[in-house]
This record gives C-alpha cells, structure tokens and sequence, in this order.
C-alpha cells in the first residue's frame, strides 16, 4: 500500500498537465477553425459571382461572434442560367439585422461553384 501523498501528487500533476497544455492548446485550435472559414468568405465575397437567394429558414446556433448571432440559413439560390440550388450557410449576422433575415426575403449572395456543390456567402453578414 503506497502512501497517500505520492498518489496525491500523481494525481494533481495530472490535472495541472491537462489544464495548462492540453487544455490551451483545444481552445487554441477551435479559434483558429473559425478564422480560416471566416477569410474564405471574405475572399468569396470579392471574388464570388453575385447572386439573389430566397431565405427559406433561419436557425439560432446558440453561439455568438463578438456578440453577433450565428445562425443558419437556409437559402434557395438563383443561379444565372435560371435555376435554383437550396444550400445551408453558417453565418453571422448584425443583431439589427435578423428582420432582414426572415423567410420569404431575399438576400444578396456571392457563390463559386466547387466540386461538391455551391460555396456561399451572404452579403452584409457580420464579419469582424
């Protein structure tokens, strides 16, 4: 039977190693997750072919971007050859805004055609 202070000390330097390594180095990793996506649109947004979307739904994530909703919306995107192509984007939008965001309005979009379908951003999203 070993003696109840080395398993002590075992079992705090444990914890202190998952606190001040392990631990920083996940949240680390989720904020720079976000900024990756987040460039991504912004260069869609300047290179991305213009186009008009019928919001067709808009879901909370329960998440915000300095203090800005992220949501989900569906969107039905009219494409220039005169269809349409239903897709989700994760975005967050202005607080003020979210009337503007509402089913049946439509939005500004910029899209580019990849190959596992289309690449959306929403014009006038809240982007820091």
């Amino acid at each position: 039977m070993g003696t109840p202070w080395i398993e002590i000390t075992i079992a705090v330097f444990v914890l202190a190693s998952f606190l001040f390594i392990t631990l920083p180095l996940v949240v680390r990793s989720l904020k720079q997750s976000g900024r990756g996506e987040r460039a991504e649109d912004k260069a869609l947004l300047e290179d991305g072919i213009s186009a008009r979307a019928t919001v067709m739904s808009i879901t909370s994530t329960n998440v915000q971007l300095d203090d800005q909703p992220v949501v989900i919306l569906e969107l039905d995107v009219s494409l220039p050859y005169g269809s349409t192509e239903r897709v989700a984007v994760r975005t967050a939008i202005h607080v003020a805004n979210v009337p503007l965001y509402q089913p049946g309005n439509e939005i500004d979009v910029k899209y580019k055609e990849m190959p596992g379908g289309l690449r959306v951003a929403v014009a006038g999203a809240y982007s820091p």
